[in-house]
């Protein structure tokens, strides 16, 4: 017998209009016997229960707060695992779909509010893009396959191999900003666009995020999360390749500041890490084999660590062989060197020249070395 659940969960007051008044709400889970809908308010109280009967549900309740919610659901479609998805509720009437063969897509969603139909263009264009990128996916590995054949490969062959397994990786990851973009050719004036940008990782290259931004209608600007996200962005968009850099905060283990400008290097790669962090810990043994040989050109690192315990900084710097500069404030998640530096996760890379100029961020630290590279090619 197959089991569903729902949960509504209010997240945020952005960008939420006060307008109180009963919202319909009538859904369809086609094949799923019995489950449950539940909606709670922003204290996590449920203010209503009811339950799907042979794949409907009902409800109509008076809702305090317009706003964004989330909804979460589970089937024998989603093999255990939750299903979230983003809706934005306000007074009126709303149809939700979910449709147990397509259980990832985002649900089919008919409303009266035009933030929530704005939201289902958005997911349905993402959908359309992912779906686009599996079947492309399914043709790269057909073809592997057939080179696959257990027999001797030329280099020749073995190299097409290699490039055809490369461009599965990337085609099988749909980019966020390709989907927003597409989105917001194709509702130029919608309002939400500042809301969903804020889930996004526009950290890793915010001038082109800024340049979407200026594009938003004014509704979306002047929304709350608008507004937010405008600060961050201005503030962001200096970390630009030719932006002056951030003073780092923090000291070396014997209590001495870095000044970048004074370390009397061509090329320094800024290293943030953690030494909690499995990634950043793997990826020093590949400075020491692939970039410190470079000290001679005049290449160097700064590691800047996110750490909170001196002994387990100190202890990762030792077992690691850092034998490079070592910077921290020991004040964690907490530090200045975050914001500052549009530091959303770890580890995060940045090439700065000696004048303490950005060359440029750097997301994935398998680009660290042709960057480099190309760095000392051209200078």
């Amino acid at each position: 017998m197959k089991y569903i659940c729902f949960i509504l969960l209010a997240i945020t007051f952005a960008g939420c209009k006060r307008t109180q008044g009963d919202i319909e709400i009538t859904g369809t889970a086609p094949g799923v016997t019995y489950g449950n809908v539940i909606i709670r308010d922003l204290a996590n109280n449920n203010v209503f229960r009811t339950d799907i009967e042979e794949g409907r549900f009902k409800f109509k309740k008076y809702l305090q707060y317009s706003g964004y919610y989330k909804m979460l659901y589970a089937s024998k479609a989603t093999k255990g695992i939750t299903r979230e998805v983003e809706l934005y509720l306000e007074p009126g009437t709303y149809a939700i779909n979910i449709d147990q063969d397509r259980i990832n897509d985002y649900p089919r969603v008919t409303s009266s509010s035009q933030m929530q139909t704005q939201l289902s263009a958005y997911y349905a264009i993402n959908d359309t893009l992912v779906h686009q990128a599996r079947q492309k996916v399914v043709a790269i590995n057909q073809q592997m396959q057939k080179m696959d054949n257990g027999n001797m490969r030329s280099s020749a062959e073995t190299d097409k191999l290699s490039k055809m397994q490369a461009e599965e990786m990337r085609t099988n990851q749909v980019d966020q900003l390709s989907v927003f973009t597409a989105f917001m050719v194709k509702f130029p004036d919608n309002e939400v666009a500042a809301h969903l940008m804020t889930h996004m990782d526009y950290q890793d290259d915010p001038v082109a995020f800024y340049r979407l931004f200026t594009r938003f209608s004014y509704a979306a600007k002047n929304s709350d999360d608008g507004k937010i996200l405008e600060g961050k962005l201005k503030e962001l968009s200096k970390l630009a390749p030719g932006g002056t850099a951030p003073a780092i905060a923090g000291t070396t283990p014997d209590g001495k500041e870095v000044n970048i400008k004074a370390m009397n290097k061509k090329l320094i790669l800024l290293d943030f890490w953690r030494s909690t962090n499995g990634t950043s810990r793997d990826n020093h043994a590949q400075i020491i084999s692939q970039l410190m040989q470079l000290t001679s050109k005049g290449f160097d690192v700064v590691s800047i660590s996110f750490d909170t315990d001196k002994d387990k900084w100190l202890t990762a710097i030792d077992r690691d062989q850092m034998k490079w500069t070592q910077v921290s404030d020991l004040k964690g998640d907490d530090s200045p060197n975050g914001p500052n530096w549009g530091i959303k996760s770890i580890p995060a890379y940045y090439l700065v020249d000696g004048k303490g100029l950005i060359i440029e961020r750097v997301v994935d630290f398998a680009d660290v070395p042709a960057a480099v590279d190309n760095y000392f090619k051209h200078h």
